[in-house]
């Protein structure tokens, strides 16, 4: 059940991955592990009768993976949207993660999303330092706050450096004033309420043993 009183951000970290079997995409661009894609499949299950109003993946595969896990066992294939500005910080400068083209091959029904976080025609952002990280993070949750409103619950799927920026932003919090140790398929939300306060529900939950 949802309530109707709070927007709910349900951040993901992606699954175990490994860097020995890159293929055509950039170094920085990990596949998963066969680990990994059992997370997924587990992830899966747990939220399988979570209703979530998005998919919103960043545009690095086993981030996009992890997503596609959870969409699969909907069994309603629901869509996917593809945000570049959700990349690992550090990323190759220039690589913003793998075309739609090439992520629809794992999964779908996959899109990029319509709206370019930083107002302009090309993917131009940079994620080498915590200052451009801050205000892609800023970009990120200005974006989901004016696109969702109360009564809305949304998943995004990302990574362990940028989620750190992600989530003291979306609580308004400087980051790394405290820091998080997010594991594999970790689930942590933040909720938005009516008179205005930000809530850090959970940090790292995994069991799903609470309600959504």
């Amino acid at each position: 059940m949802k309530n109707k009183d709070t927007l709910e951000i349900v951040f993901i970290r992606h699954a175990q991955t490994c860097y020995e079997d890159i293929g055509d995409r950039d170094p920085s661009d990990g596949e998963l592990t066969a680990e990994g894609e059992r997370q997924c499949e587990l992830l899966g299950e747990k939220l399988r009768d979570v209703h979530f109003d998005a998919y919103i993946s960043s545009s690095l595969l086993r981030a996009f993976r992890t997503a596609a896990g959870v969409c699969r066992a909907k069994g309603d294939n629901p869509l996917i949207e593809i945000c570049p500005e959700l990349v690992e910080c550090g990323c190759t400068p220039g690589y913003y993660g793998c075309s739609e083209e090439y992520l629809r091959k794992r999964y779908d029904n996959a899109k990029m999303c319509e709206t370019k976080l930083y107002g302009t025609t090309e993917y131009d952002f940079v994620c080498a330092t915590d200052e451009e990280n801050d205000i892609r993070a800023q970009k990120v949750i200005d974006y989901l706050k004016s696109r969702f409103t109360f009564g809305d619950r949304v998943a995004v799927f990302s990574h362990h450096g940028i989620l750190e920026h992600l989530i003291p932003t979306a609580l308004g919090v400087k980051p790394h004033v405290f820091r998080f140790a997010l594991d594999n398929v970790s689930v942590t939300v933040v909720e938005y309420h009516r008179d205005g306060t930000a809530i850090l529900r959970c940090v790292n939950r995994e069991d799903m043993n609470y309600s959504l």
